[in-house]
């Protein structure tokens, strides 16, 4: 995954979780679905389009994502939002999030999640759309989960996987028990025996004026691949972003 991608790991984990809700309902919807079977629709047409990510896999997933500008209003980008999908006769939802409105529809085996960010009324809307296949059961990761290990005793939170054109990127989100600077060298200590070289390691500092160190960063190195991963304190326990990279 490239790292201007990783911005958009939070909201996609969202919309895949909203996804995964209606995976059966996509398994048993007899609708002709053939002319959207490569989930290419557009609900809103933007003024500016960025592809973040055009062959991702979140948590198995197959899943695209678009960073998205509009020339209309935030308002009006979810009346059209809406609209196309009545028109179309697929029910469309919209929710108000933290983050920003979150507008989802489903059409036969594909997910439509847009999420507009908020800005000031009548300023025009930005936003970040996936679009996700929950018929995509063939869909398999090109790092497998033998590629490194995950840190012992560590709960997946999100697995992202990226296909760039010629490198291959995975993101691992975990948490674990235990102080996240120990947790870091004891990371470092175990893919070291198992013929990773230290390309760097440092403390992570809070933004205050603290000098004490919440947290630790890694880079590893073996062959073409290459893993980077922070361990940060949250709240008593500790998070970690583990991201690999092969070349292909």
């Amino acid at each position: 995954m490239k790292r201007s991608s990783f911005v958009a790991w939070r909201f996609v984990r969202c919309a895949v979780r909203w996804s995964v809700r209606f995976r059966w309902l996509a398994c048993t919807l007899l609708l002709p679905v053939a002319a959207a079977a490569e989930c290419d629709r557009r609900p809103v047409q933007p003024e500016r389009i960025q592809i973040i990510g055009r062959d991702m896999l979140v948590n198995g997933v197959p899943a695209t994502v678009y960073g998205l500008e509009f020339a209309q209003s935030a308002d009006e980008v979810s009346e059209s939002f809406r609209a196309f999908w009545a028109r179309e006769g697929v029910p469309a939802k919209a929710r108000l999030e933290f983050s920003g409105l979150l507008l989802s529809a489903l059409d036969g085996a594909c997910h439509y999640v847009l999420l507009i960010a908020p800005v000031r009324k009548g300023l025009h809307a930005k936003g970040v759309m996936s679009v996700v296949r929950l018929n995509g059961g063939s869909a398999r990761h090109l790092i497998p989960d033998s590629a490194v290990p995950l840190p012992p005793g560590s709960k997946t939170v999100s697995d992202i996987e990226s296909h760039d054109p010629g490198q291959t990127g995975r993101t691992w989100i975990v948490r674990l028990n235990g102080d996240a600077v120990n947790q870091a060298r004891g990371y470092g200590r175990m893919l070291a025996a198992q013929g990773w070289t230290t390309v760097a390691f440092m403390p992570v500092y809070p933004l205050d004026s603290t000098r004490q160190a919440v947290g630790g960063a890694i880079g590893m190195q073996r062959g073409t691949d290459r893993v980077d991963a922070v361990f940060s304190d949250r709240q008593g326990q500790t998070q970690a972003v583990i991201h690999i990279t092969r070349d292909r």
